[in-house]
Order: C-alpha cells, then sequence, then structure tokens
C-alpha cells in the first residue's frame, strides 16, 4: 500500500488567529505548572489556591470550546457542499473557487476515543477508514470527528458509512451522520466486494490542530520558521511559568532574582532570605510595612517573613502577617489576649547591622542547611541587687530587644540569642 505525499498539502500560512490562541495556551500551561513550582516552595498563599484551581478549570473549558468551534467551522462547508450546496460549489468552481465536495462509502477500519469532551457529551473519536472512490482505487485515511455516545454504536468496525471528501484537500473529510435516503440505502447494502476489498495508498495522519491548523504543519515549514515556532513556544512557556512568581512577589524585580538563583535552587544551594543581599531586601520591607506599630515577633524565614504586630484599627489586637516578596497575608491573630503591650517593640528599636553579625556568627556554630529563622523579640532578664543601707534584696528586671537565630536539629531545635543594642552572644 503506498503513501501519499505530503508534498501535495498547501503550504502552512501565518495565521494570527491561530497564533493568539496558542500563546495563550501556552502561556496558560506554564501559569499552571509556575502556580504548583510557587505553591510547592511556599511563595503562593494558601488562599490563592482556590481562585488558581477554578481558573484553570475554566480555562479549560474555554479552549475547549474555543476548539470545537474552529473545528465545527472549519468542516462545515465540507458538510454543507454535499448537504445541498453542490450546485454553487460548482458555480463557484466554475468561476476559479473552490470545487465541490463529494459523497463516497466508506469503511470503519478502527475507531478510537482521541480523550476529549465537550458540551452535549460530544466525544473526539479517530476513524481510520477505507474509503472507495467511484471513479478510483480505494485508500485509507483517519479523521478526526466528534459523536455522541448515543451515536456510537452506528460506527462499528466494518461497518459502512457515507464519508464526504474535502475537496480542497484530497484524501481527507468528515463522516455525514444524516445522508439522503439514496445513500443510507448503498451504505446498508454495499457492494461485495468492498467488504473484503483492500485499500492501495494511505494519506497520511493530518489530525486536527488548534484553529484550524493540522498537527503536522511542521512538516510543511522551513527549517527557519519551524525553528522560530519552537522558540516562540519556549518563550510563552517560560512567560506563563513566570507570571505567578512576578503576580506574587509584585515585581520583575524578584522574578529575575528568580531566574538568577535557579541554578541554585536545582543544585540545592539557594539560601533563600539568608543570602544577605535579600535579607537585606526583606528587612527594609518589613521596616516599611511595620512603620511605628508596636510588634510582638518579627521572624526571617528562608521563603518568607512573618510578623505578630498591632492592628492599627484594634485596641490591644495583633494580626499574624506574612510577607512573601511584596504580598502581605495578614489574619487576625488568636493569642492576642495573652499578648501584654509591654511584651512588645518597634521596628526603630531594631537594628540591621545586629541582624547580620548574629546571623554570621550563629552560622560558625550551627549547620547552615538546618537553619529555620532569624528574628528579634522582647526580652525581660531580672537580676539581684543587695541594697547595701537594708537588708533587702531588690529584683532589677531589665527589658530588651534580642536577636534570635533558629536551627531545626536532629534532636528538637535548637536557638542562639544576642542583644541587638551590642550584638553580644547571650546563650
Amino acid at each position: 500500500m503506498q503513501s501519499e505525499s505530503s508534498s501535495t498539502l498547501p503550504k502552512a500560512r501565518f495565521n494570527p488567529r491561530r497564533f493568539i490562541f496558542l500563546a495563550a495556551l501556552w502561556i496558560t500551561i506554564g501559569a499552571f505548572f509556575g502556580f504548583i513550582v510557587a505553591g510547592a516552595n511556599g511563595v503562593a498563599p494558601d488562599s490563592w489556591i482556590p481562585f488558581v484551581v477554578f481558573g484553570f478549570i475554566a480555562a479549560s473549558f474555554l479552549f475547549s470550546s474555543l476548539f470545537v468551534a474552529s473545528m465545527s467551522r472549519n468542516l462545515k462547508p465540507i458538510l454543507e457542499s454535499a448537504q445541498g450546496g453542490i450546485a454553487k460549489r460548482i458555480l463557484e468552481s466554475a468561476k476559479g473557487g473552490i470545487s465541490p465536495g463529494r459523497r463516497v462509502l466508506a469503511r470503519v477500519g478502527k475507531l478510537q476515543e482521541a480523550g476529549l469532551t465537550v458540551s452535549n457529551f460530544k466525544h473526539l473519536f479517530i476513524f481510520t477508514l477505507t474509503v472507495f472512490p467511484e471513479h478510483d482505487a480505494p485508500y485509507e485515511t483517519v479523521i478526526r470527528q466528534f459523536i455522541t455516545m448515543g451515536e456510537l454504536p452506528n460506527f462499528y468496525t466494518g461497518r459502512f458509512v457515507v464519508f464526504v471528501e474535502d475537496a480542497e484537500s484530497p484524501g481527507y473529510g468528515l463522516i455525514d451522520k444524516d445522508p439522503p435516503e439514496d445513500w443510507q440505502q448503498k451504505a446498508a447494502e454495499p457492494p461485495d466486494t468492498y467488504k473484503t476489498q483492500k485499500a492501495e495508498r494511505s494519506y497520511p495522519d493530518k489530525g486536527t490542530g488548534l484553529l484550524g491548523g493540522e498537527l503536522h504543519l511542521s512538516a510543511r515549514m522551513s527549517p527557519a520558521r519551524l525553528t522560530a515556532n519552537v522558540i516562540a513556544t519556549l518563550v510563552f512557556l517560560v512567560l506563563g511559568f513566570l507570571a505567578p512568581f512576578a503576580l506574587v512577589t509584585g515585581g520583575i524585580d524578584t522574578v529575575a532574582t528568580f531566574v538568577q538563583d535557579l541554578p541554585k535552587t536545582l543544585t540545592g544551594r539557594d539560601e533563600g532570605n539568608f543570602d544577605r543581599e535579600k535579607l537585606r531586601k526583606v528587612y527594609d520591607r518589613a521596616v516599611a510595612y511595620a512603620g511605628n506599630r508596636q510588634i510582638h515577633s518579627m521572624n526571617i524565614y528562608k521563603g518568607y517573613v512573618k510578623l505578630t504586630i498591632e492592628n492599627p484599627a484594634r485596641e490591644n489586637a495583633y494580626d499574624d502577617v506574612v510577607m512573601r516578596g511584596a504580598v502581605v497575608d495578614s489574619r487576625p491573630d488568636g493569642t492576642s489576649a495573652s499578648i501584654k503591650p509591654e511584651e512588645t517593640f518597634r521596628i526603630s528599636d531594631t537594628n540591621f547591622a545586629t541582624l547580620e553579625h548574629a546571623l554570621g556568627d550563629a552560622l560558625m556554630h550551627g549547620d547552615k542547611n538546618q537553619l529555620l529563622y532569624i528574628g528579634f523579640r522582647n526580652r525581660s532578664e531580672a537580676s539581684t541587687i543587695r541594697n547595701n543601707n537594708t537588708s533587702g534584696i531588690t529584683i532589677d528586671e531589665r527589658k530588651f530587644i534580642v536577636v534570635t537565630v533558629g536551627f531545626d536539629g536532629d534532636y528538637g531545635s535548637t536557638s542562639r540569642t544576642y542583644d541587638v543594642a551590642t550584638g553580644q552572644f547571650l546563650n
């Protein structure tokens, strides 16, 4: 059985609608995986998960609907030409237009579901047909067409159907599911020779591309254009992948940092916020956010900053705030009632120099791979003073701000504490 050369097929032309559709599709796919990575690394807030899930479900339905609508639009002229518009198509052909399609008998050799279901429970099936032209040798072709599950019993293997050939693309077309009565009779009583006759040639599987293109467009593209298409696809995928990070972190600067640190992330060498430059950035963001409000605790983790900070709208109320890049996720703190004002401090009581010094000193005594957080808190320290004039003893309770560096060890967590004012290691 000979295979018809694809060189007879028309050359691919640039289709702006198809380009826009594919760009949106690849960006969406990239964004989907970007959100998965962002969520797995604690970058995307948990509150975004429902919106992301429903958003991608809606996008899937939208792309499927556009795909089916385009497919139906491209196949409609073929069926119309065989369902009453033949005279008009012949007239167009005489004027140099499109030649009409024609009905022929075809035998179903194989069918399989393509895995796409749309509204009204229409399923996309792949049909392998042996087609019997009236004045030509039989040939084999593969088409894709939507049918309902109720119509499926009409297309079993060996069944004869009415096939409408596409005059513009020899060897291709679609099954006429509701042919005229005379053709229904022909399909019910085909010539005996058709039941066993083999195809003498076959046409390559064109598939069904997006917005009317074929899957094997690359075979008709020049190497330069094929390369451009591959590069464009990768660019859109990368843009989609980075979009969640830009959205979550609130800026291109963080996205650029993510790309720059990607090799370190892949090799497990990314230090996150514990890197000196990043530590300075997240500290400055926390300073800008806190302003002059009272703070109960401020801890910088590898991927985010957590503050327990005064709620400006409520008295003696403190919120848990998680800062990931420029995105702030604020939630009421259930322990507000247990926080005393004297246990708090202001951001002006802290300084970056001591923070950096404490981190460097702590890493000299601890494993950086087990580093959990570094942060500020208020600390009370009581000392005993003997009064020389009396026999009494005075207890002096001193409150001061400390930097705490926490490690997650094999046998529980440990920490090192430093005085913010002096940088001195306390314990």
